[in-house]
Formats: C-alpha cells, structure tokens, sequence
C-alpha cells in the first residue's frame, strides 16, 4: 500500500512594509509586548524611529505629550528620552544652578516651581521661579520668573495645568484658629476666573497654634492639612470652584482624583485602617471600602507620600509619567520621634480601579497585601533618611550619617514595568506581593562635595526633572541647588 501524500502548504509572509503600517497602528504597551515575543517585530522597531519611539516610552514608563511635532521632532524627543530615561537610571543630573535665598521667608516647590514667600511687616512678596525641563522646552536658560505683591500668606500650592495659585494663611479670631484662602491666576495673581471669589475664609474650631500646613490640588478639589502644637491634625476637604468644604481629623488623607479620597483611620488598639472615599459629593462623603492593615502597624502612625508627578500633563510636554504606572507610598512609624520606620508601596491604580471591582465592604491585608511592596528601614537607626519623595513610577530618597555633617547620598527606586531582568531584592523587602508588579531598581548616588559646597542638606524637593536640595541655613540666607536631568550639561557641571 502506497503512503499518503500531503500537499505542502504554504504560509504567507507579510512583508516589513505591510507589517511596519500594521505596529504604527499600535498603542506603546502593545508595541512593546509585539517586539519582545518577536525577533523580526523587535528588529523592524528598532529600525523606525516612530515605532523606536513608541517602544521607549513603554519601557519608560512614559506617554507621549502634546507638544508639537513640528517644534519637538520624532527623533529629537525619541533621543532626550532616552538621555532622560539613562540619566535618572544613573542619578547622573546635567546641569546645576545655585541660588540663594533670602532668609526669613517660607520656601517650596509645586507644580514645576519653586516659590520663596518673604514678609515685610503688612504684606509680603512672592517669587515663583520655573524648574528647568527640557520636555517641556524650558532648558535652564529659558525658565520663566514671576514677582508679585500679596496680603501675608505662610504657603501655596501651584497647579499650573489650570494656571492656579491657592495661597493660604492661618489666622486666630476669639480663640479659634482659622484658614483664608486666596484663589489666583498663575500668570496675572488676579483673582482665578474659575472661583467663586478671590478669597474664602473657614474657621477650624481648634484653639491650638499650627506647627505646618500643606496643600494639595486636584481639578476641581483641594485639600488642605494643619498640624497643630498640641499634636493634633486636620484636614480640609474642598471644591475650590464652589467653596463646598468639610473638616476630618483623621491621621492622614491623600486625593486619588477629583471624586476619589484615601483616608488613614485610626481604630482604638487596632491596626489603622485605610478608607477609601467618594467625594463627588463633599457633604455626603461615602465609605467605598476599606482596607485593613498588618496588625504589626497598630502602633503606628500611618502618613501618605505625596507623589509629585501632575495629573495634567503641560500642554508643550514631549513626554510625560504615564498615569497607569503612578507609585502610591505610605509611610510607618510607631513613633513620632522613631528612626524606625516601614515604606509601603502599591501602584495608585489599585485604587482607583476598586469602585469597578466586585469586592466586599472591607478588604483584608491578606488580599490587598499581594499586591503590595514593604521595605524595612528599622535596620538604618544610625542613619537619618528624608523621604521618599515619589514622582511618577520612580521614588527618591536621601540618607544621611546621624550626626554627620557629610552631603550623604541620594537613592532612587525605579518600578519600570516591563525589566529585562528584575532586580534581587536584598533582606530590607520584607513583603514581597505575589500580584503586586513591581520591580524596583535601586540606583545610589553620593552627593559630590562641590554640588553642597560641605553644607549639610536640610530637606530635598524632587519634580519629574529636577532634585531640590535646601541646604542648611547660613547668615541672612539658604542655600538651594537645582540638579536637573536630561538637559545640556552646565559649564561647571563635574
């Protein structure tokens, strides 16, 4: 009996031209997964700049802006993306700038800016000086400065998506210590035309002085914190365009969007637990769910780190931290004054995807803790650690000796989505999430001598394309240095 005989069949090949319009029609993520489980999709991408492109901004966790092609062309961001991506892997800033600052005066950074508040008696004077970002065109040479005269204020927060300063000062009348808010225009400090008013004044119904303020914005709400002397905290929640507002005094909150809020609270004995509330209507603030914590934290003091990476990306961005990746850090302590302390770290989007998930009312740490990352500084008591300071999928920190008058060195923790080879973590991970996805990376820098001059740093300020150290007070001035990433390297760079 004769064998039977099959046909050969033969397969169809698309060809690179055909296949290279299919992958432009791919978003950056799909793009990224096409070319890492292909070899001939991987060399086609590498051989196109756009596809090149959309390829890099997977692996950087970024997305690309809306600035203008013909301004910003496809192989100029495609190369400062790849400078921006190699120098934050490395800390390996590009362009210093020393500044001084008068002293008395209250100091900060938001939204890409760094303000300097001074007082002279019955008003006070406000400059606000733009960070260098080459994605965003403003190279060190370029950046915008901006003086204007004010009613006294002790600090504000910039949003400068919508071109909005709310300044803030702490008042007493009868007693009882309350807040007045100013409600500006970025560009004018004329009164902000989305406000109700140019000012609105809330008591706080505490007779305690406020040790510190702090605020934070989102679209349409804002919060805002007062810790007092007495120990005591809280916190204003608020729609700057309506003035609707409530006070809680929970241990900590921190704005998810403009709808969704995390609030820290604590249970007696018990561990604290995090609440995870509607705001879309503020006088009617819901419980979604809650999320209970290792019953290792009942002691401690839970606190958000805010991170700094804008919702709202500027309008002349080439590139931008992808909102999907965004590092949400809590921050443990079972004391105020302990060097002990645990970080927390989970993707934002857990979060903000739970009101769409089918989960009971509370979520124990055994489910929401697989998620999860913790890692266990208590081992560094002889060290002094400011931080972190999260922004985007990266999150910074500085470590000092205790005691020590040396600059200490800088650590950056990277969760890029898609490693190569994911990182060994050492002993100082104690949780380790089976679900989490994330995959830090730590890089450490020490601070050279001649960025700090010998000056000790008192506190750090990070942004999307900068670190702000605030060195230590001299006579009638501070010190601050402005270590920018990814832009032409300065003269006196080393």
């Amino acid at each position: 009996m004769r064998p039977l005989r099959y046909a050969r069949i033969k397969r169809y090949r698309i060809s690179d031209d055909v296949l290279t319009s299919i992958l432009e029609w791919l978003d950056p993520r799909s793009l990224f997964m096409a070319a890492r489980a292909f070899k001939r999709i991987y060399a086609i991408v590498m051989g196109y700049h756009s596809l090149r492109y959309k390829f890099e901004l997977a692996v950087s966790a970024m997305r690309d802006g809306s600035a203008s092609h013909a301004v910003a062309p496809l192989l100029g961001r495609l190369n400062l993306l790849l400078s921006y991506r190699n120098d934050w892997q490395q800390l390996n800033w590009t362009h210093e700038y020393k500044m001084q600052v008068l002293t008395p005066s209250h100091i900060g950074t938001s939204s890409g800016f760094i303000h300097q508040i001074r007082p002279h008696g019955g008003y006070d004077t406000l400059e606000i000086t733009e960070l260098p970002s080459c994605r965003t065109g403003r190279s060190p040479a370029l950046t915008r400065r901006l003086r204007f005269t004010s009613s006294p204020v002790e600090t504000l927060c910039i949003d400068s998506s919508q071109a909005l300063i709310i300044a803030a000062h702490i008042f007493c009348q009868a007693g009882i210590v309350g807040v007045q808010l100013h409600f500006r225009d970025l560009w004018t400090f004329g009164k902000h035309p989305r406000a109700l008013s140019d000012s609105y004044e809330i008591p706080a119904q505490i007779f305690a002085p406020v040790s510190r303020t702090v605020m934070s914005i989102f679209g349409s709400k804002m919060v805002v914190t007062l810790e007092f002397a007495n120990g005591k905290t809280s916190h204003l929640i608020m729609d700057w365009r309506n003035f609707g507002a409530r006070w809680i005094d929970d241990q900590d909150i921190r704005l998810l969007d403009e709808e969704l809020l995390l609030v820290v609270c604590k249970r007696g004995n018990s561990a604290p637990i995090i609440n995870l509330c509607s705001i879309a209507n503020i006088a009617n603030m819901v419980v979604l769910r809650q999320y209970e914590l290792p019953s290792a934290l009942h002691d401690s003091t839970i606190t958000f780190c805010a991170n700094n990476s804008p919702r709202q990306p500027s309008s002349t961005a080439q590139f931008y931290s992808d909102p999907a990746h965004r590092i949400l850090v809590f921050s443990a302590k079972p004391s105020p004054k302990s060097g002990s302390r645990n970080w927390l770290f989970i993707n934002e989007s857990y979060f903000r995807g739970a009101p769409f998930r089918r989960e009971r009312l509370v979520v124990p740490w055994s489910v929401w803790g697989q998620y999860c990352l913790i890692k266990d500084l208590s081992f560094r008591s002889r060290t002094t650690v400011r931080g972190p300071y999260a922004i985007g999928a990266r999150v910074v920190y500085f470590e000092s000796e205790s005691g020590s008058s040396r600059a200490g060195t800088l650590h950056s923790l990277e969760f890029v989505p898609y490693p190569d080879a994911p990182a060994r973590l050492d002993a100082s991970w104690s949780v380790v999430g089976q679900k989490s996805g994330l995959f830090p990376s730590e890089v450490v820098r020490r601070v050279p001598s001649s960025t700090v001059e010998h000056n000790a740093i008192d506190d750090v300020a990070v942004t999307e394309d900068n670190i702000v150290l605030f060195l230590e007070l001299q006579p009638g001035f501070r010190p601050v240095n402005i270590l920018t990433f990814a832009a032409p390297p300065s003269p006196s760079h080393r």
